[in-house]
């Protein structure tokens, strides 16, 4: 007789109502909490979505599935954080185009400089490549839960920079596994200087830095802003993310709390890349209010950026991914 059986044969000899029997069931097997690791800050809107996919995971499971959240790249930079999912020392994690990178490369082609004018040019090319890009990962060992995106590329700056020669005498943040930028910087023929996210704000109060590649909403999160007094109103490209799970760790959960995850994952990713993307909109209003001046290049100087940027995609070709992958994206915008 196993222990269930037991402790009601117990009740029911006690004479214990069978109300009450449940009061006497042993407790439900313990909590499984899944780790993920984000370089996204406390407070910050991604935060703020994976607490409330935490909160509903927790409901929906009855509290036997829940979510930790290691913010502020405390688990290291991207890389190790992948080698940890690897490893199986962390479940999953909330990566940059970075991160995936190190997972399955060609999914960098989707930030390459000038390839999307807008996000609705992003959703069909990643859409209509979402299965080809779902197989790459399973057979690296991961799962592609969902999206998370991280705004619009543009220039930030100490002095305005309008054209591609502006561009050539700024020391720019060059992350250091980044495969795009120094590419894009060599077209631009700027020297980018290489250091992680966690180094660049000490090093825009030092002025080794003067100058970063990226979106409104993460210059505001990450506290850059108030070391960077221009913003150059052009989109170079979109700052993409994603929720990957180990394959091994989701396999080791229940076929019903693997479907769960699923589809809470679904369901709150796609609802931050939609609350990201309004507030990296909504971001450019207070930097001005707080001084920042934005910067609108002429049509010439549109031109000699859109230049540098079909050239460093040619550079690309090859070393993020082949050019038929190339062509897929761009045909599917």
């Amino acid at each position: 007789m196993n222990r269930t059986k037991t402790t009601l044969a117990l009740a029911a000899a006690l004479g214990i109502p069978a109300t009450l029997h449940a009061q006497l069931a042993p407790p439900p097997a313990a909590a499984r909490t899944l780790t993920i690791a984000t370089l996204a800050p406390v407070g910050s809107t991604w935060m703020r979505g994976f607490e409330a996919w935490n909160r509903e995971l927790r409901r929906r499971s009855n509290g036997a599935l829940a979510l930790r959240f290691y913010p502020n790249g405390v688990q290291g930079d991207e890389g190790e954080v992948v080698r940890k999912i690897r490893a199986r020392r962390l479940d999953g994690a909330a990566l940059t185009g970075v991160g995936l990178a190190e997972i399955h490369r060609p999914v960098l082609v989707f930030q390459a400089p000038g390839l999307f004018e807008g996000y609705a040019q992003l959703d069909h090319a990643r859409d209509a490549l979402r299965p080809e890009l779902d197989a790459a990962f399973e057979r690296a060992g991961f799962t592609l839960l969902g999206w998370g995106d991280a705004g619009m590329d543009r220039v930030f700056s100490t002095h305005a920079v309008l054209s591609p020669a502006d561009f050539s005498h700024t020391h720019p943040f060059q992350w250091r596994e980044d495969l795009v930028a120094g590419p894009m910087f060599e077209e631009l023929h700027a020297r980018g200087v290489p250091m992680q996210v966690p180094e660049v704000l000490t090093s825009l109060q030092t002025h080794t830095l003067d100058t970063i590649v990226t979106s409104p909403i993460a210059v505001a999160s990450l506290q850059w802003a108030a070391h960077l007094s221009h913003m150059t109103e052009l989109i170079v490209a979109p700052e993409i993310g994603a929720v990957v799970f180990g394959h091994a760790q989701l396999e080791s959960l229940s076929p019903e709390h693997r479907a769960l995850l699923r589809e809470t994952a679904t369901q709150y990713t796609g609802l931050m890349v939609r609350n990201v993307r309004r507030d990296d909109d909504n971001t450019i209003g207070p930097l001005r209010q707080r001084g920042m001046t934005v910067d609108t290049p002429s049509a010439a100087q549109r031109s000699e950026w859109h230049a540098a940027f079909t050239r460093t995609r040619a550079r690309l070709v090859g070393t993020l991914a082949d050019a038929a992958f190339f062509q897929r994206v761009e045909h599917a915008r």
